[in-house]
């Protein structure tokens, strides 16, 4: 009997997490809330034409694609189907539930159906890597999140070496981000002779495409990678300080933020989160956390290690780990990680300190709260800076024809580091109007004709000619 209700507790806990997920790009959507590398993505939609497949290779060459030959189709034919309607380009925010369904799906195969919910659950709401949830562009991640996964299905449970190296291969096709978790694969692969095939299969490859077809088939090729940069002791020391500063400062920097803004969650939301925590609890109230101790050891450390692997590919870019702005987009792989590592590392401690079941379901219930409520904040911030952004150029636009200006260049400065820093709104420094190439959606949005008035922020653009300044919901020309 017991058996049978906490599997209607798993059941109702997974229908939880998909309207929870569904909710979240519901809300995105509706509010049309889109920042950054979005509005440029979104402003060139009107543009598209040709034949499909025309437009896919014209699409796929360029400096961002040609190396993400995966993810560029699909993204490519998202932008293809979406040049009459734009609204169809958000559809690429549906790869992060989509991406939900295959970790669980996995997940279930490996481990318990039970901790299989409960690592969907905290993945969903993670707040690493924020960006890969809420951006319609960054479904390149997820497509890489989704083949990884599958490639470890069948590294582990299938044991099949060809496919799983397939896998694997699209992922980096889609997204870079696992390509140092191919020792991972290596570990779960336990005969010599397959590893072997797996690494030549899948590195060469890898190098072959990059190498070979990259550069000839695409004449705007780019290679990525910054090898030289993993020998800069400088760099290591760098990476290495962003990375306890993310994990020991600005992830419950976040959750503190996440508190403050609970007075801005709707009924709907506090009810879903209320309802959620308490099937956390319930289902693993009576759970046997003991039996498989071992496991929960060994499943912490191989987290943690490939969290370290993960972390590897800022020594071969220019990028840095953080928990703030875009910039979170490369951290998809240590969102999944890291959650592997906060469940196993909880249930293995407490255990080890003869924690009765009880305490340690609430003590998940406990993280599981803490994660949703900071996923909620996270999508107000993303809201909030999108109607930010609105409101500057609507404010810009009014300032524009209140002094006759119809066509130049024009500079915006709103002090944007202090705002990302210091305004409550913004949980993880969500990114606003900063770089030129958001400005031309900006402006059509609201009534600024790009191709007429280019405008940029003041901190990328010198010797502006003409400057407003964007200050306590006022816009005034200084110059």
């Amino acid at each position: 009997m017991k058996k049978i209700i906490n599997n209607n507790y798993v059941v109702f806990l997974n229908i939880l997490i998909i309207v929870y997920s569904l909710y979240i790009c519901l809300s995105v959507f509706k509010e049309k809330a889109v920042l950054t590398d979005d509005l440029a993505g979104f402003y060139v939609l009107p543009s598209v034409s040709g034949s499909y497949f025309s437009f896919i290779y014209s699409f796929l060459d360029s400096q961002i694609m040609a190396a993400r030959p995966v993810s560029g189709v699909v993204t490519g034919t998202l932008a293809f189907l979406s040049k009459n309607n734009e609204s169809v380009y958000f559809m690429g925010l549906l790869f992060f539930p989509l991406s939900l369904m295959v970790l669980y799906w996995v997940a279930k195969k490996m481990v318990s159906k039970e901790l299989a919910g409960l690592f969907t659950l905290l993945y969903l709401c993670s707040s690493i890597g924020t960006s890969i949830q809420f951006s319609t562009i960054m479904l390149n991640s997820n497509l890489a999140t989704i083949f990884f996964a599958l490639s470890i299905y069948y590294a582990y449970v299938r044991k099949n070496t060809f496919i799983s190296s397939l896998f694997f291969i699209a992922s980096v096709f889609s997204y870079e981000i696992f390509l140092p978790l191919i020792l991972l694969n290596l570990f779960l692969i336990k005969e010599n002779k397959k590893r072997i095939v797996f690494v030549v299969l899948t590195v060469g490859i890898i190098v072959i495409f990059r190498k070979v077809i990259q550069p000839n088939v695409f004449a705007n090729s780019y290679q990525r990678d910054e090898i030289g940069k993993v020998f800069e002791l400088k760099r290591m020391v760098f990476v290495a300080m962003c990375t306890a500063k993310l994990f020991f400062r600005d992830f419950f920097e976040g959750i503190y933020k996440a508190f403050l803004n609970l007075r801005k969650m709707n009924v709907f939301e506090i009810i879903l989160s209320l309802l959620i925590t308490s099937a956390v609890y319930k289902i693993f109230c009576n759970y046997d956390f003991t039996s498989k101790m071992k496991d929960y050891k060994k499943l912490a450390i191989i987290s943690f290690i490939s969290i370290l692997a993960g972390l590897s590919i800022y020594l071969f870019s220019s990028y840095i780990p953080t928990l703030f702005g875009f910039e979170n987009r490369n951290l998809g792989a240590i969102r999944l990680f890291y959650t592997l590592f906060i469940i196993s590392g909880v249930i293995y401690l407490s255990v080890k300190l003869k924690l009765h079941s009880r305490m340690i379901s609430a003590l998940l219930a406990g993280i599981a709260f803490f994660f949703i409520i900071t996923n909620i904040s996270v999508k107000n911030s993303w809201m909030y800076a999108s109607k930010f952004n609105n409101e500057l150029f609507g404010k810009l636009n009014t300032a524009l024809k209140e002094h006759h200006i119809e066509t130049g260049e024009i500079c915006v400065d709103y002090d944007v580091f202090n705002e990302i820093k210091n305004n409550p709104n913004l949980t993880f420094r969500e990114p606003l109007f900063y770089k030129d190439w958001e400005s031309p959606m900006l402006c059509k949005i609201n009534g600024i004709d790009p191709l007429k008035i280019h405008v940029h922020n003041v901190e990328t653009k010198e010797g502006c000619t003409v400057i407003f300044q964007y200050k306590n919901g006022k816009m005034t020309r200084t110059k």
